[in-house]
């Protein structure tokens, strides 16, 4: 092997994982979309803040499967 393909090589795996953690951060951010830290709550019934919580919760679990299936897309698409 040349240098030039082991340097390809290692920039490949870096910007992989660069990508990568790039893409986990957005999701983290479009699935905390709307909330800002710092600012005041508004008091609502405790039926509308249970479903809030509800959406919330789901909210999160789709961004979690999205994550899986973007890992395993990638990695499929590796091959």
């Amino acid at each position: 092997m040349n240098a030039n393909r082991i340097i390809d090589m290692i920039v490949r795996q870096v910007t992989r994982r660069l990508v990568s953690r790039g893409v986990d951060k957005g999701f983290d951010m479009a699935s905390r979309a709307g909330r800002k830290p710092g600012r005041e709550e508004i008091q609502n019934s405790p039926e509308a803040d249970h479903q809030m919580r509800d959406t919330a919760a789901r909210q999160k679990q789709s961004a979690k499967q999205m994550k899986q299936v973007t890992r395993q897309l990638r990695r499929f698409m590796k091959f």
